[in-house]
This record gives C-alpha cells, sequence and structure tokens, in this order.
C-alpha cells in the first residue's frame, strides 16, 4: 500500500472511531469506508488495536499542531496559554466537534498497558509539555507542576464539552486557567523578593 493510500485508510479510520466509537466500528465498516481490502490493512498495521493507535496518533499531531498554531502569533508566552483555551472554545463550536478522542480512548481501553490507553497517555504528556514550556518561558513559579494543572484542566473542559456541546467548558477552564497563572506569577515575585 502506498503512503497516500495509507493515510487514507487512517484518516477514515479516525473519522469513524471520532463519530461512532472504537469498538462499534468494524473492521468490514472501516474497510468499505477507505476502499481498501482487508489484507492491506493487516499488512500495514497488524491489527485493528494497532490502526486505532495510528488513528490515535494522527489526531495528536493534528491537535497539538492546530493549537500551537492558533497562539503562535502571541509573543508573550503568559497569553499563549490562555489562547490554548481560547482555541479549544473554537473547537468546540465545530459542527464536526465530536469530544475527546483520548478520553474516548481511555474509556473504551481501561487497561492502561493497552496499546490505544498508552497513545492517550502519550498526547496527554505531548500536551503537558507545551504548558510547560509556555508556564517556563513566562518564568512562572513551579512550571511543571502548573503544566500539569493546565493539561488536567484541558482535559476536563474537552470532556463537559462533548456534554454539553458549546464553548462554555474552554471559557470557564481559562478563567480557571487565569486564576492559576495569576497565582504562579505572586509566588516567582515573592521569591524573587525573598532572593533579594
Amino acid at each position: 500500500m502506498g503512503s497516500a493510500k495509507k493515510k487514507h485508510l487512517v484518516a477514515c479510520a479516525r473519522k469513524l472511531f471520532e463519530s461512532e466509537g472504537f469498538h462499534i466500528t468494524g473492521i468490514d465498516r472501516i474497510l468499505e469506508e477507505a476502499g481498501v481490502a482487508k489484507m492491506t490493512l493487516y499488512n500495514n498495521f497488524g491489527s485493528k488495536e494497532m490502526l486505532i493507535v495510528a488513528a490515535l496518533e494522527n489526531a495528536s499531531s493534528e491537535m497539538l499542531d492546530q493549537l500551537q498554531q492558533a497562539v503562535s502569533h502571541i509573543s508573550d508566552p503568559y497569553e499563549q496559554v490562555l489562547g490554548i483555551f481560547d482555541a479549544l472554545a473554537q473547537w468546540y463550536t465545530d459542527e464536526n466537534f465530536c469530544g475527546c478522542m483520548f478520553q474516548a480512548a481511555v474509556a473504551e481501553y481501561p487497561d492502561p498497558d493497552s496499546a490505544p490507553a498508552q497513545a492517550a497517555r502519550t498526547h496527554m504528556e505531548r500536551l503537558h509539555e507545551i504548558f510547560e514550556s509556555m508556564c517556563t518561558r513566562a518564568e512562572l513559579d513551579q512550571p511543571e507542576t502548573l503544566a500539569s494543572m493546565l493539561a488536567m484542566l484541558a482535559s476536563g473542559a474537552n470532556c463537559t464539552a462533548r456534554q454539553i456541546r458549546t464553548r462554555v467548558p474552554a471559557d470557564h477552564a481559562r478563567q480557571i486557567a487565569e486564576i492559576l497563572l495569576e497565582r504562579a506569577c505572586a509566588n516567582t515575585l515573592s521569591n524573587t523578593n525573598i532572593a533579594r
């Protein structure tokens, strides 16, 4: 299978997984949508589970790239953090929004050692790294801990948005993020004054 066909298969599978779920979407449904033979799927991915992993990795790269692109015009890393939640708000109002694919993966594959659950965890780690980089550049207190809080906040907003299908969870998460950032700024200033 050529690279273009492989990408097409992953894209078709991802679309179905996002809209219909992982377990309920059968191999035949995916093959019909992608227009490929069963052997081509197994020759390239080995199993449906590994196709799920490929779809999750594709979704992760696309989502994180879009989030970073959405704040690329902002020079202040403090404001970039808040911009991430603005970008999430836009995502939630998209007519194609189906909720967080990674939370769905963990729900359907509760074994933490399963390949889909590991792929979902890797996505969360990558989101954490983005927040930590921003917090470090903003010279905020305890950037690693702050990044964990922000990633958890974004994840919670994603979960709630799937239930109510509005941008409100992102707007509320942004307000909470601003409180966390302000507290981190205050701690940084306090520590600086003590050092003097």
